[in-house]
């Protein structure tokens, strides 16, 4: 081979670790850039995963607290209602009580 032939060799070989070195270096860049919006699109979803949780918790114990309230009302009027009868009872005991002692 030539001078001529070998120098345009090194030159190409030379080109071609300078072509690598560059293709490196923006390969380097781009997974670092694809890191970094990875990580951005992650914190995103994970802020918009815990708002949305958070709404649906505070409309879950909204609703628990209105069947709470709810059972409480009923309980509260069917121990009125209960009471009632037993006052009812009491006094129609008490009458018969007094009947057969003042008959006695």
């Amino acid at each position: 081979m030539s001078k001529e032939a070998i120098a345009e060799i090194r030159r190409a070989e030379e080109e071609a670790k300078r072509i690598v070195a560059k293709a490196n270096e923006s390969a380097k860049a781009m997974i670092l850039s694809a890191e970094k919006k990875a990580a951005e699109l992650r914190a995103e979803a994970e802020k918009s995963t815990g708002e949305e949780l958070k709404k649906t918790l505070d409309a879950m114990r909204t609703k628990s607290d209105a069947l709470i309230k709810k059972s409480l009302a009923d309980a509260e009027a069917e121990a009125d209602e209960l009471k009632a009868k037993a006052d009812l009872k009491t006094l129609s005991a008490v009458k018969k009580i007094v009947w057969e002692i003042i008959e006695a």
